[in-house]
């Protein structure tokens, strides 16, 4: 569900979102013989001079050859039911998660309770297998452990340049790309009907090819659709990986 920042220009969309209109939020993810479908419902509403967004989760849905999640996607789904509170500045970055230091404990423990659930072990050696896994998750910097919750929000705020046209592109190395290395190519930018924007990053590096396109409103900073297909190739094997994200109006859902 986190892609790396891509290195932002002058003239990248605003950020006015409409308030106190709930968003259905879907992710999906793809890769290989595994699937995973994550729903969530997001609130914006003024707070200061910035927002504040409310994020209802609901439980993740896979299908997968031995049942089981990623690691992320399983810390993720403890929060199943709950709503997360951020506050946001004016343009949409993360001041601030209530109860953070609660809700990444949840987070670790629910990562290493499903990673030591797929090993046959007795109670106790469960148990200490999941101390082991928790614990560095625990030790991660304050930032990482922001980062990665603030992307239930961020994941539906644009961070696209609104000028059509192409322009080079450099990405930095992410272990979420497969790669180190930096990956080059392009990102060209289109007017749609109705005032959208389309964003359609391409580039590669050191058999990594990533594409992403993005659908999303200039006028009020949020995405619409985005689309990202992540492929990794090490010899002759190539692994490919699909993430798409919808954002709709949640008025009529349940």
């Amino acid at each position: 569900m986190l892609l790396a920042a891509i290195v932002l220009q002058a003239g990248t969309a605003g950020f006015a979102p409409p308030l106190d209109a709930p968003m259905h939020v879907v992710t999906e993810r793809r890769d290989d013989a595994r699937t995973y479908r994550m729903e969530r419902r997001v609130r914006f509403a003024r707070e200061g001079l910035g927002y504040r967004a409310e994020v209802a989760l609901r439980a993740g849905a896979g299908e997968t050859a031995d049942s089981t999640g990623a690691a992320y996607e399983a810390g993720f789904d403890a929060f199943a039911g709950s709503t997360l509170v951020f506050h946001l500045d004016p343009r949409g970055a993360i001041l601030g998660i209530d109860d953070m230091p609660a809700l990444w404990e949840r987070f670790c423990r629910r990562v290493a309770e499903v990673a030591a659930a797929r090993r046959t072990l007795a109670p106790a050696e469960r148990e200490k297998l999941a101390t082991r896994i928790a614990d560095p998750l625990r030790a991660l910097p304050a930032e990482r452990q922001r980062a990665m919750l603030a992307s239930l929000v961020l994941a539906v705020i644009a961070d696209e340049a609104i000028a059509p046209g192409s322009t080079p592109i450099r990405l930095p190395g992410n272990s979420a790309y497969g790669s180190t290395a930096p990956l080059e190519g392009t990102r060209t930018v289109a007017a749609l009907p109705g005032g959208r924007l389309r964003s359609v990053t391409s580039a590669a590096g050191q058999g990594v090819m990533l594409e992403r396109i993005t659908e999303f409103d200039p006028r009020t900073g949020l995405v619409a659709r985005n689309s990202k297909t992540l492929r990794v190739r090490v010899g002759t094997l190539e692994k490919v990986t699909v993430t798409t994200l919808t954002v709709e109006p949640a008025a009529g859902r349940d």
